[in-house]
């Protein structure tokens, strides 16, 4: 994770020391273009990472949902079964 974090802001970084200020429009279009594709790997990026971690919220609310509903059940299997065997002392 550190290093992708490392190579998001290196390329961030790049991206705007490469600025050109006072250029002429060459060098707006070549700064441009590396722009866009620079922009365009970062979105992209954000958007993979955004799908992914919604994913894992899903996947783990579904398993805490579905260990809380097993041991639910658990629970009240066995407060009955100690229910029968209280009323099967008193007999």
């Amino acid at each position: 994770m550190i290093p992708e974090m490392v190579m998001k802001t290196g390329m961030g970084a790049l991206l705007a020391v490469s600025v050109p200020v006072g250029g002429d429009s060459a060098m707006w279009c070549q700064w441009g273009l590396a722009g866009l594709v620079v922009s365009y790997v970062l979105w992209r990026d954000w958007l993979r990472e955004k799908r992914m971690s919604e994913a894992i919220e899903r996947d783990h609310k579904w398993v805490r949902e579905t260990l809380l509903d097993a041991l639910e059940k658990n629970t009240r299997a066995l407060e009955q079964m100690t229910a029968g065997a209280s009323r099967g002392k008193e007999n």
